[in-house]
């Protein structure tokens, strides 16, 4: 198994400084340079590099904001910080990076790393047939699980567990019995993926399990809302108001 990697730091010398310490370790058969970010996520989407090396103080964007930049990524890089400010720490992690390499580091720091990168990226290759029930959405095939994709994780869900969704933004809020998780796509092909004898869409932004539902509840003319028997209430959309009542009514 073979990993690639992009480097990206304004300073010839630390460049050099990793491509020497990552060349001690034979599964690192491609790597490439950059001295800033500029080009960073166009880049990424054409290569897609397994990890991405990030210096944090340079021109333009700054490491920081390049990660969260990746993070928007269908598929996002692992991420390592290395960087001569330590005081970044905290903030790195936060981002997910899955490592802070600090400026001057050694060789055996450098192997520390490529273990972990090595573990991880190992277990993702592993499972990479679970991964693919998360690209299923876009061509609306039912699954019975939802794979959550993180730089560092991998988060399974059985749609059994699944409470509601909801809509939000260029992401769809996974509601779940363990908590939430934030899954990139639409509600349209979640929503699609869904068992419908289980789920029924209420909103355009949402769509509930059906047996959570407790009550519908006309505000006004033109407001409705639904109970949960998780205690949320959710506003009912008025194009969706007399299928939800006959689904309830009909048992259906």
């Amino acid at each position: 198994m073979t990993f690639s990697a992009f480097i990206i730091d304004d300073e010839p010398k630390a460049r050099t400084n990793l491509i020497d310490a990552l060349a001690h370790h034979e599964e690192w058969t491609r790597v490439q340079t950059f001295s800033s970010g500029k080009t960073l996520l166009l880049d990424v989407e054409k290569s897609n590099p397994d990890v991405v090396f990030l210096d944090i103080r340079m021109p333009g964007d700054d490491g920081l904001t390049l990660a969260r930049k990746l993070q928007t990524l269908e598929n996002p890089p692992l991420i390592v910080f290395v960087t001569a400010f330590s005081d970044y720490a905290v903030t790195a992690f936060e981002l997910y990076a899955l490592d802070y390499l600090l400026k001057p580091f050694d060789d055996h720091r450098v192997a520390i790393c490529v273990k972990k990168l090595k573990k991880v990226l190992s277990s993702h290759q592993a499972i990479k047939e679970t991964l693919s029930a998360q690209y299923a959405w876009a061509n609306e095939k039912p699954v019975d699980k939802i794979v959550i994709k993180s730089s560092t994780s991998l988060r399974i869900i059985p749609i059994d567990h699944v409470l509601w969704v909801a809509a939000n933004g260029n992401y769809v809020d996974i509601h779940h019995k363990e908590g939430k998780h934030i899954l990139r796509g639409s509600l349209k092909n979640i929503y699609a993926s869904l068992p419908k004898s289980e789920f029924i869409q209420v909103h355009r932004g949402f769509a509930v399990r059906k047996s959570l539902i407790r009550e519908v509840k006309t505000i006004s003319e033109e407001k409705f809302s639904l109970s949960l028997a998780t205690g949320e209430l959710l506003p009912v959309g008025k194009s969706y108001r007399q299928n939800l009542i006959e689904s309830i009514t009909n048992n259906e």
